[in-house]
């Protein structure tokens, strides 16, 4: 892939969002076009939302009727388990429907979003010579949502050949309607995590250019350039230089011997510029997750002016990957709280139905525990991977200010006051804004799987105390009543 053969307006966010764009679109989470300067929303996106609500509502009211639901757990006669799976389906239903209205009413939040990130985008990779490898995230992304899809369909299938076929119980509006509550929620983690993985991505990109001020550390492995072992180089002049040709330039320093910057005349400096490697074009996830760095802007010959320059370009980069963390949290923050209640529900009785198999040791539960094991390990990679990408950008975010002060502590002594000054403000910045994923109760990150852990084991408690409980009352043929001894007082 050539990125000379793309138009300059078409930044690689944009061209890696389109699988997520059209996976959103198709569950009716994306009501408007792609981007705000195309024709917005249609007539058929209005058309197709209205099939998406009738559908949703008439899968609503047939799962609320109690006679169906009895004649899918008639074999299992447990009131408790009834109950469980039919209020998860239900209210999975409902999120749906909420999802997609939440969506509907904060389209124009959407645009703002993609306008944010495409012009950074667009920064790094024109002005700091940043390169994506975007067909091999296509591909991956592609290959990620085909898989997601497969193992819906498997389930699904196993449901089928385990209820249907082993139980002799027609469950075909049960098939339709866990695909309709599963797709809306499959779209929802796609989107959130690609745009948290994409801030990520970025968040690296500062601090892969804040280290170049550590001058002779710049090279190490955390930036990567492109084929630096290439024999035949061509050189460049360096970005930094460019004002100085046309006369406006300021002045030059160089590092000596002594640690201490002097004043640098002579003809300006040249830089190389490689080619891209062979693995830029390699499908793996090293690849998907690496950033391909062209050339570096600072070395030990810039100026204190290039620095300075550079430290609030970076410092402006920084300030707006935070308002898109901002951003994501208003837009997915409340849908996603809401279908996590729900996985956490089912997960509970889903853990109910195994410990009803091993107690019973009932083929119909075990059946049951079979298709219900596999949905919990499907709720589980969900609820992990948001968690994961969550906690690696926000960490990704915290760790400029360590790369600040690394600098900092490197040379206060080299670089100007008004550099040092910057790279504080900097430091400042990066405590104070916050960098959290959160719906506003709680944060998405580890202390919250540890907190549906341990709720998923109290609540499980209760249900199998209740199932294990004796009935109570006077009819029940467990109740024994003692004889009672009448005592004759009387003298």
């Amino acid at each position: 892939m050539e990125n000379a053969n793309v138009k300059p307006t078409d930044s690689s966010f944009c061209r890696i969002m389109k699988p997520i764009y059209l996976v959103s679109k198709l569950a009716g989470l994306w009501p408007q076009s792609y981007l705000r300067a195309s024709p917005g929303v249609t007539v058929l996106d209005i058309a197709y939302l209205l099939v998406l609500y009738a559908m949703f509502f008439f899968f609503i009211l047939v799962n609320s009727n109690a006679k169906l639901w009895d004649y899918y757990m008639q074999p299992f006669e447990s009131d408790i388990l009834r109950y469980g799976l039919q209020t998860h389906l239900v209210n999975g239903l409902f999120l749906g429907v909420i999802s997609v209205t939440i969506n509907v009413v904060q389209y124009k939040k959407k645009w703002d979003y993609m306008e944010l990130l495409d012009s950074l985008t667009k920064v790094v990779e024109q002005e700091f010579h940043v390169r994506y490898p975007v067909r091999v995230v296509q591909t991956f992304i592609i290959f990620i949502i085909g898989c997601e899809v497969a193992y819906l369909v498997v389930i699904l299938g196993g449901y089928y050949y385990l209820i249907d076929r082993t139980l002799n119980i027609t469950t075909k509006y049960l098939y339709a309607s866990y695909y309709m509550m599963n797709i809306s929620l499959l779209a929802l983690i796609n989107e959130h995590n690609y745009f948290t993985i994409h801030i990520r991505r970025l968040f690296m990109i500062v601090n892969r250019l804040l280290k170049q001020l550590l001058l002779g550390d710049c090279c190490s492995n955390d930036t990567v350039l492109l084929n630096q072992n290439r024999k035949s180089k061509t050189p460049t002049i360096a970005y930094d230089e460019i004002f100085t040709i046309y006369g406006r330039g300021g002045q030059k320093f160089a590092e000596t011997d002594g640690g201490g910057m002097v004043k640098r005349n002579g003809p300006p400096k040249v830089t190389m510029v490689a080619p891209a490697s062979a693995e830029f074009n390699k499908l793996s996830t090293t690849t998907v997750y690496t950033t391909y760095i062209t050339q570096l802007k600072i070395d030990s010959n810039s100026s204190m002016d290039t620095i300075l320059k550079t430290v609030n370009r970076l410092s402006v980069l920084h300030y707006h990957l935070c308002d898109a963390i901002r951003m994501v949290n208003r837009i997915t923050s409340m849908s996603l709280m809401f279908h996590f209640g729900a996985m956490f529900v089912f997960l509970v009785f889903g853990l109910f139905t195994i410990y009803k198999a091993f107690k019973s040791g009932s083929w119909i539960f075990q059946i049951m525990a079979m298709a219900n094991g596999a949905w919990i390990a499907f709720y589980i990679a969900a609820i992990l991977s948001v968690i994961t990408a969550t906690t690696a950008t926000q960490n990704s975010g915290r760790q400029t200010g360590d790369i600040v002060h690394q600098i900092i502590r490197k040379h206060q002594n080299n670089f100007s006051t008004d550099v040092i000054e910057k790279l504080s403000t900097l430091s400042l910045q990066v405590k104070m804004r916050d960098m959290s994923f959160s719906c506003g109760l709680f944060n998405f990150d580890w202390s919250l799987f540890g907190s549906i852990l341990s709720a998923m084991a109290m609540y499980l408690v209760f249900l199998i105390q209740f199932d294990v409980s004796p009935p109570i009352g006077l009819n029940s043929s467990n109740l024994t009543i003692p004889s009672i001894e009448v005592i004759d007082f009387g003298v």
